[in-house]
């Protein structure tokens, strides 16, 4: 399968639509439309935090759960709205003791995780939203996009906050209209650095606020580290990517705008080797995607990391200060750039932005204000979820084969999307990023 026609992206399109728009109030513990619902938050850390205290604005969040009690304290300390709130442990706990209660679920857990606990509550009817990327592992993706097609009531999310953005329906007109005229070159910029230059911290003690088999959960028992503490797990190839962390943004305006959806190779080109484990300082990750439709084919380049050149926008003016965190689709007579979360999108040079008519409004526009708001307004029948797990799973799985690639690199890595396969180096087919190598899937985890 080399690429995806228009007819299949369009019934990707309009299955993401359906789930969506499923009325609330059909599900056992659906309240009617604009009532607040019952959310439980589960991952309630530095990041799951935040989007709590952001859900709390509008609905009824009636439980938290985190396997670290310490860390979260600490992380809503300050967030008084989320202060006297039931913490749980163990999810499957809390959803034995008040499941009958709860209506959705915000996941904010490392991504090792996110299978599992997104799995889990699907397939008991819960709505659910998730943090990018959606999994660790390519098979992860599949699966789970699966689990959600076969619950068409329920509404799922993942959380790329920029796609819901009036600027990112505006790329997508622009791309589709081929504004600037066909794009066969993206370039992504992201200065992010996940590097770590020590080996992990051995001997470390499993604090008491900690339940370490929880954390892991499918993930294969590996011995605690305080190395893998406070956020510093996004470093390691156990729990976490580096592409994941910004590329679900920032490849998010092409994958829309140009309908990218199965690369044919991905290929890394890396400055400073990773320590085992861990992920490289920096790298190149270069993508190529064949022809979709009329579109002709494109080569995506992922400049990340804090120690290598970026380019150069081609049509940007040699006077304008360029992008560190974003992309660029260059086009035959013009590009179309945009912020990291799909933001303040643009046609340079800037006479070309003036000159170049507005193509009709076409992309779907939410009503919401903005992500979470998208999310629980489609719950209750009142808008469409953008991001849903058909439409993030795809791009999803661009992101995890950048994975395999920086830990594979020097490499052009053919891909069979159909197969699932990497056709021409069997040790990055076999890579922890495209499958689990043995997932503790006897312990119940969905």
């Amino acid at each position: 399968m080399a690429s995806l026609n228009r007819r299949d992206f369009l019934k990707s399109a309009l299955a993401a639509s359906a789930v969506g728009a499923a009325p609330f109030n059909i599900l056992k513990a659906g309240a009617s439309p604009n009532s607040k619902l019952n959310i439980a938050c589960i991952g309630v850390g530095m990041q799951g935090s935040g989007n709590t205290e952001y859900l709390a604005r509008t609905d009824n969040v009636i439980a938290l759960c985190d396997v670290d009690e310490a860390w979260h304290k600490k992380q809503i300390a300050n967030k008084p709205t989320l202060h006297g709130i039931k913490l749980w442990t163990d999810y499957r706990v809390m959803f034995d003791k008040i499941g009958k209660d709860i209506d959705a679920v915000l996941i904010a857990t490392p991504e090792h995780n996110h299978y599992t606990i997104a799995t889990y509550f699907i397939r008991r009817g819960k709505h659910v939203y998730c943090q990018k990327p959606l999994c660790h592992t390519v098979d992860e993706v599949r699966m789970l996009v699966e689990e959600a097609r076969k619950q068409p009531k329920v509404v799922t999310q993942m959380g790329n906050q920029g796609h819901s953005g009036r600027s990112s329906a505006m790329l997508r007109d622009w791309g589709q209209a081929q504004s600037v005229g066909p794009i066969k070159e993206v370039i992504c910029y992201s200065t992010k650095n996940y590097w770590v230059n020590k080996p992990v911290i051995q001997g470390s003690v499993v604090p008491k606020t900690l339940d370490w088999d929880l954390y892991l959960n499918r993930a294969e028992m590996i011995p605690f580290s305080e190395s893998y503490m406070n956020r510093e797990w996004i470093r390691y190839t156990h729990f976490s990517g580096a592409v994941g962390d910004m590329a679900a943004h920032i490849f998010d305006p092409a994958y829309y705008a140009l309908d990218l959806r199965v690369p044919l190779s991905v290929r890394a080109d890396v400055k400073t080797p990773a320590f085992p484990g861990s992920l490289p300082r920096s790298g190149v990750i270069t993508y190529e995607f064949g022809a979709r439709g009329k579109m002709p084919p494109v080569t995506l380049k992922y400049y990340l990391g804090d120690d290598i050149e970026f380019p150069r926008p081609k049509h940007l003016e040699p006077e304008r200060r360029g992008i560190d965190s974003g992309s660029v689709m260059v086009g035959e007579h013009a590009s179309i750039m945009a912020g990291s979360l799909s933001q303040g999108g643009r046609i340079i040079p800037e006479t070309a932005m003036k000159e170049t008519p507005r193509p009709p409004e076409v992309a779907l526009r939410c009503k919401a204000g903005n992500h979470f708001d998208n999310w629980t307004w489609a719950i209750k029948g009142e808008d469409t979820a953008m991001s849903s797990f058909d439409y993030a799973g795809p791009l999803s799985e661009i992101i995890v084969l950048g994975d395999i690639a920086l830990v594979h690199p020097g490499r052009t890595l053919l891909w069979n999307a159909e197969k699932m396969k990497i056709t021409n180096a069997e040790e990055a087919d076999k890579s922890l990023f495209m499958r689990r190598l043995a997932p503790r899937d006897d312990m119940n985890w969905i």
